[in-house]
């Protein structure tokens, strides 16, 4: 198998939560970090629990261990007004950004059905 690429979590509410455990059973994904900020987040507390590491002052806050952790990917589970801010400076250290956030912009889509 080949090298898991890490990863980062941004938002740390019930689909950064969700997608955290479906990421602890990926063969290609290794979540490291879960970025937040509210430091009395249960979603925080529990990926803390599970060894994860935690950060809650936002993307700011992790900026600094991008390159040392080797983070490829973040998914984005935020609101979608601070979506755009955080693409560009995670972008810019050559991470590639999901958007996760509950937007209605572009078209529906159900996978099963549309795809």
């Amino acid at each position: 198998m080949s090298k898991k690429l890490k990863a980062v979590i941004i938002g740390p509410g019930n689909i950064g939560t969700d997608l955290l455990m479906k990421m602890q059973r990926s063969e290609w994904i290794e979540p490291v970090w879960m970025v937040g900020i509210d430091p009395e987040s249960e979603g925080l507390k529990r990926a803390a629990e599970m060894g994860i590491k935690t950060c809650a002052t936002g993307v700011d806050g992790i900026l600094p261990h991008i390159i040392e952790d080797d983070i490829r990917v973040a998914f984005d589970a935020t609101s979608a007004y601070v979506h755009a801010e955080n693409s560009r400076k995670l972008n810019e250290l050559g991470v590639i950004m999901v958007d996760l956030t509950p937007a209605a912009i572009g078209p529906f889509c159900i996978p099963p059905v549309n795809l």
